[in-house]
């Protein structure tokens, strides 16, 4: 939502923006040029109890109704997203209309618990992808042309001055970001996998060099798999940087970055919004018939070179699934189908798309 919330600074260039956001976005969105005030949002609501409504947030409610605001935009999908801005007291709230047959899990919608305007034309008019259906808001809403589509990131020239001093050395050799962790384990590739892909990379290429970017329990566990996979003739070719910067300093980090290989996860999309092509193991089956709300329709890679490389089939489990994520297991299962040989086919096509200037994702199998 990072070029809707630059549009709506451009069209109310006077007005007090706040944007809510979970903590773990907090280290970027401070260095936001376009809003006034950040609040955490520190927890969501579980299911749609009242009790949990209640107590979910309960202070920044408050704080919420206190600034009395003149209107409230939900970009996001998150259940409690709506409610939130429903929670806030503003005078206009609007969120999206989405299907519940294929939300995730069939949960009913949140917009059909408050009295939000919801919109169905954005996503046929302005595109599926998340980036675009903001976009459609402000189209529809305020009857204002983007003047810009791109989304940003945002960070200081101190995190500029980090990234180029930790990356110096490297200054003449291609330089690939990985990151090989996340939240969501159906999203997870295995770390021996990505050893075998570095391994094939680095036999090519020996002017090259791998940054492991991440940070947490799994981006750590997940690195060090990786480095002991790894062939002691390549790790002086591996610079791992989890848990060593800050969010904000791994995106300066990927802004000076050749390629981003990894999973589906936030980092990938710093890396697309600063125009770092993108090779990313997706756990969504291309034998699934994806639905608007599924990963691959409204997460792709945005508006840079990109290849997403899918599983071939569904694992039995996961055949008939209307899941965002196509897998439906709660651990690494379909994804894990995707071979080492089709990613490294994925950087030669990647490489293509680059050289096309192509700036939509090429789906392979």
């Amino acid at each position: 939502m990072s070029g809707a919330i630059r549009e709506i600074r451009r069209v109310y260039p006077t007005s007090h923006i706040t944007i809510v956001i979970f903590p773990t976005s907090l280290n970027l969105a401070e260095m936001c040029p376009y809003v006034d005030e950040i609040i955490p949002n520190a927890r969501q609501c579980n299911g749609f109890n009242l009790a949990d409504v209640y107590m979910w947030n309960i202070g920044i409610a408050k704080q919420l109704l206190e600034r009395r605001y003149d209107i409230a935009f939900a970009f996001t999908f998150y259940d409690a997203t709506p409610m939130l801005a429903y929670m806030s007291g503003a005078k206009e709230r609007l969120s999206f209309k989405y299907n519940a047959d294929s939300h995730i899990n069939g949960a009913v919608p949140c917009y059909a618990m408050s009295p939000l305007m919801t919109l169905e034309v954005s996503q046929q008019i302005y595109g599926k992808h998340i980036a675009d259906r903001s976009f459609g808001f402000l189209d529809y809403i305020l009857h204002s042309p983007i003047v810009n589509r791109d989304i940003e990131v945002w960070y200081s020239a101190f995190d500029l001055t980090i990234a180029n001093n930790i990356l110096k050395m490297y200054k003449n050799k291609s330089i690939y970001a990985i990151c090989m962790g996340g939240t969501t384990f159906s999203k997870l590739w295995p770390a021996e996998n990505y050893a075998a892909l570095a391994e094939m990379i680095l036999k090519n290429e020996n002017d090259s060099v791998f940054v492991i970017l991440g940070g947490g329990k799994i981006d750590s566990e997940f690195a060090k798999i990786f480095k002991n996979q790894l062939k002691s003739e390549f790790k002086n070719q591996i610079l791992d940087l989890v848990d060593k910067v800050t969010y904000r300093q791994s995106a300066a980090i990927l802004s000076l970055c050749d390629y981003y290989i990894g999973n589906d996860t936030g980092t990938m999309h710093l890396a697309a919004a600063l125009k770092v092509p993108v090779l990313v193991a997706c756990c969504f089956p291309a034998d699934v018939t994806p639905t608007d709300e599924s990963i691959v329709v409204r997460y792709y890679p945005y508006h840079v070179p990109s290849v997403v490389v899918q599983p071939r089939y569904a694992l039995p489990e996961c055949k008939d699934s209307k899941y965002s994520y196509g897998c439906t297991q709660k651990i690494p299962h379909c994804i894990k189908t995707i071979s080492v040989t089709n990613m490294f086919s994925g950087l030669k096509l990647l490489k293509e798309q680059i050289d096309k200037q192509a700036t939509s994702p090429l789906f392979i199998n």
